[in-house]
């Protein structure tokens, strides 16, 4: 099973299917228009912030290609998941979003 999550530049969830639903608990009405801060640990959201900030800017990033690491399931529970993302980009070559692909790790 592998969710995908697409979030706007600002972080702002606005894809999740029914494999997101499933892996974190949210239904899609609950996830979309909602931070991706959502399924992130309180811990790491000031981590995630920087990192995603200089992505959506740049279009680079130090993470590997796959990402295994720690998200929060509705009931707060851990959610150990492998991630990994691509960028979507305009044609001026902006990022416009960033899609997630993720499954339980």
């Amino acid at each position: 099973m592998t969710a995908t999550v697409r979030v706007d530049r600002n972080g702002t969830i606005n894809h999740w299917d029914a494999a997101a639903e499933r892996l974190f608990g949210f239904s899609e009405l609950e996830a979309i228009g909602n931070s991706i801060e959502l399924i992130i640990p309180p811990q790491s959201h000031a981590c995630h912030g920087r990192g995603f900030a200089r992505y959506v800017e740049t279009g680079t990033s130090n993470l590997p290609e796959v990402v295994t690491t720690t998200g929060r399931h509705k009931n707060g529970q851990p959610v150990s998941v492998k991630i990994s993302v691509r960028a979507l980009v305009e044609p001026g070559g902006r990022i416009t979003e960033v899609e997630a692909f993720m499954h339980a790790g």
